[in-house]
């Protein structure tokens, strides 16, 4: 029975992460497991790649939401990385670090070492930060960020538009304050993503004391008089049980780390005994307090210029991927949101509830997840940060393989969806402002009708 200090559930943002930082000791032995594959797929490594990451089951778990009233009884996708880096690795390669105020509240509600000035070392020391260090940035951190290399005549008048509607302008949404307009910055070095498992692991995988095991599946987390022991998986069309000798580190994400721990029979008994799980520890908590971020789309017709619709298909396709081939420049390094808005919804509120994430692109509505459309466009989606709506996440069967009900229960607080509809009027105003409105043709969705 193999034998290790520590095992890592999950080489995704986290799990990258806690391998290196363990491993760097000569003197403790890792195994790091992954459900999924390697990260050798080029598309993975090509920014506009993202496009074709987000529905494809070979390093996509697909999962869903369950049907609910709040959407219409619509089936939301819940994007989630299955290869090397996780979900760093099919993202959109977005650093946002989140704001000072999140961090404030939660150490206020008890959590110790959790306040701004208490994270932002670690931010720093993570970080390399291309634009240079600060107060708050950080250099020589392992996790490469650079401010978006190509900057297209719509994502500028973005900005404009935004401080012609009142709001300020931002260079750095992750210094000391997050509010306003701006061009996002992404994880990307020379033009490629740099996920979590390129900055973490590949510079790390001659060490003799990690294990990386790839399609390996945890099915438990092994335990013996209270105490986690070890963890059980499946590889190879085998079951491994491997002992941990000081910790098991649960890094297998938002969705399937509740799931384990139901597999491992931690969490409500009555639904552990509902599909025959052993109840190891009652812990009611399992799986519940589950808050995500919903996110609603405004999309113009475009006119007067190109956008990433016609950008990456036919002739121009072909220019653009000999652009990137030469000098890894070009529609090829964008992704999904290319400029960035944070704004208060409500006067009062002390910091902003909604964040913009802008591109001159639209989606074929209808259409596979993330097709775009073939005519020029433009698209602003707005996500509301910090929502009321409380869910939850179980497990449906007894399966490790089988997917857990997500029940997020979006918009069911009228808080959510009144900052939602109100941040949609505040994209509209900005694209309705000057330096935008001669790019907007007209909406496509949801359309003027629609208040």
């Amino acid at each position: 029975m193999p034998n290790y200090d520590y095992i890592v559930v999950g080489a995704g943002s986290a799990g990258c992460v806690a391998a290196n930082r363990l491993s760097a000791e000569a003197a403790n032995s890792v195994l790091l497991l992954e459900a999924g594959g390697r990260d050798w797929s080029p598309l993975i490594h090509v920014p506009v790649g993202f496009w074709k990451m987000i529905n494809r089951p070979s390093v996509n778990w697909c999962f869903e939401t369950v049907p609910e009233p709040g959407t219409r009884d619509r089936k939301i996708p819940i994007p989630r990385g299955k290869v090397l880096g996780g979900s760093s690795s099919i993202n959109g390669m977005l650093y946002v670090r989140g704001q000072a105020f999140d961090y404030d509240t939660w150490a206020q509600l008890g959590n110790r070492g959790w306040s701004y000035d208490e994270v932002l070392p670690f931010f720093k020391r993570s970080e390399n930060f291309e634009r240079g260090g600060d107060e708050v940035r950080g250099v020589g951190g392992e996790l490469n960020v650079v401010d978006m290399i190509e900057r297209h005549p719509i994502l500028d008048a973005w900005v404009a538009a935004g401080e012609e509607a009142g709001y300020p302008r931002n260079p750095d949404y992750n210094g000391l304050s997050q509010e306003g307009f701006g061009i996002y910055q992404v994880t990307q070095r020379n033009g490629r993503r740099f996920s979590t498992a390129r900055a973490f692991l590949d510079p790390i995988r001659s060490r003799a004391n990690l294990t990386i095991a790839t399609r390996a599946l945890a099915q438990r987390v092994l335990t013996e008089s209270g105490r986690a022991t070890g963890v059980r998986y499946a590889v190879g069309g085998r079951t491994v049980d491997a002992l941990a000798n000081r910790e098991v580190v649960l890094a297998a994400g938002a969705v399937q780390s509740p799931q384990l721990l139901e597999l491992s029979g931690i969490g409500q008994a009555e639904l552990l005994q509902a599909h025959g799980i052993d109840v190891v520890h009652d812990l009611p908590g399992v799986g519940e307090n589950y808050r995500d971020h919903y996110a609603g789309s405004v999309a113009w017709r475009v006119k007067g210029t190109t956008t990433l619709n016609e950008d990456t298909r036919g002739a121009r396709f072909v220019i653009e991927a000999m652009k990137y081939g030469l000098a890894r420049r070009g529609a090829f390094t964008y992704t999904a949101g290319i400029a960035h808005g944070f704004v208060r919804t409500r006067p009062e509120l002390e910091t902003p509830d909604v964040q913009f994430h802008f591109a001159h692109a639209s989606y074929a509505r209808g259409k596979r997840h993330g097709a775009l459309e073939t005519e020029p466009g433009m698209t602003c989606s707005v996500c509301q940060l910090r929502p009321e709506s409380t869910g939850s996440i179980h497990i449906q069967s007894a399966d490790p393989a089988a997917p857990p009900a997500i029940r997020p229960n979006f918009l069911s607080e009228e808080v959510d969806l009144a900052a939602l509809v109100e941040g949609m009027r505040v994209a509209r105003r900005v694209v309705a402002a000057p330096s935008l409105a001669r790019y907007a043709a007209h909406e496509l969705y949801p359309g003027d009708g629609v208040q």
